[in-house]
């Protein structure tokens, strides 16, 4: 099956989930708010940013029990939209893409406050640079005409990508400006998640022990989660042989461990989390990684 429509359908699926996902009662309740929402607000954000975080806010405030509903139900029409047959519904595939793209947007921008790019303290541990924009981006990519993904220019594109956004994590986790050398706040990276105490004994013990040792050897800590992001950051773009394999299981401690398999057991969780669309996009630049370790220099893909 070519990777375009695996793309398809993973994305679809993943749309379908996240939509049933907004029928959790919690999530028309005050802790949906108080949890999930406002804390994004209020975490150093620059002034535009938490201006437009509030707006949204305040826009989820005046009908807390209708918008998830509302929002479930399009993104799962919209996911179908995807799965349904590229062939004779093109064009129902491509406005479900164009109006879930436009929705992840307005997501990343006014409920994940830019992924938390911009205000210093961005880690991918909690989330950087967003779920919504990692879901956003997985669909824009159906958008792209056929044309380049024959080329190979496509899955050639997003293995850069990939390399280049661990690269920008590592960097992110480095700044002396977000905390992380410092005990207290590395250690939230791990422990914000378990404040409910949703999560069995056993998930709990190894977040707890995250905790400890990063309070206790921040300095250490957070120098192998850097070594470890820019590491995988080269890999991808010097064509690493294990280069998925290592980010995919990279990806599934980070899922597992400081965000406690997405928050799902906490029954706030409007998505599965990164791992879906991080998963997506591994495949794609393995696919890649795989296409040139095959063929000879003269049968590249010419990147314009």
């Amino acid at each position: 099956m070519p990777w375009r429509e695996r793309l398809r359908i993973g994305t679809g699926a993943l749309w379908i989930i996240s939509g049933l996902l907004m029928f959790q009662p919690l999530i028309r309740s005050p802790l949906f708010f108080t949890d999930v929402l406002a804390p994004v607000a209020e975490a150093w954000q620059p002034f535009v940013i938490r201006s437009l975080l509030r707006t949204g806010d305040r826009l989820w405030l005046t009908a807390p029990h209708l918008w998830p509903l509302l929002i479930g139900v399009g993104e799962v029409l919209s996911g179908i939209g995807l799965l349904w047959h590229p062939t004779k519904w093109g064009w129902l595939t491509r406005l479900s893409a164009w109006i879930l793209v436009l929705w992840s947007i307005v997501v990343w921008v006014m409920g994940e406050g830019f992924g938390s790019l911009f205000n210093g303290t961005g880690s991918v541990l909690d989330g950087t640079p967003g779920n919504a924009l990692l879901y956003g981006i997985c669909t824009a990519l159906l958008l792209i005409p056929i044309d380049f993904w024959d080329s190979g220019q496509v899955a050639h594109r997003v293995r850069q990508a990939v390399g280049w956004i661990w690269i920008m994590m590592a960097g992110l986790q480095a700044l002396p400006g977000a905390g992380f050398w410092h005990g207290s706040r590395l250690a939230e990276l791990f422990g914000l998640v378990t404040m409910n105490g949703a999560e069995p004994a056993w998930l709990q013990q190894w977040i707890n022990e995250g905790v400890m040792w990063s309070f206790h050897d921040p300095a250490l800590v957070n120098l192998l989660l850097v070594i470890i992001m820019l590491g995988l950051g080269v890999a991808w773009l010097v064509n690493w042989r294990y280069a998925p394999l290592a980010t995919t299981l990279w990806v599934l401690w980070i899922w597992m461990i400081p965000q406690a398999f997405g928050a799902l057991m906490t029954h706030l969780a409007p998505t599965v989390g990164m791992i879906g669309p991080w998963l997506l996009l591994i495949g794609l630049a393995r696919h890649d990684r795989k296409s040139l370790r095959q063929s000879s220099p003269a049968a590249k893909p010419t990147i314009a």
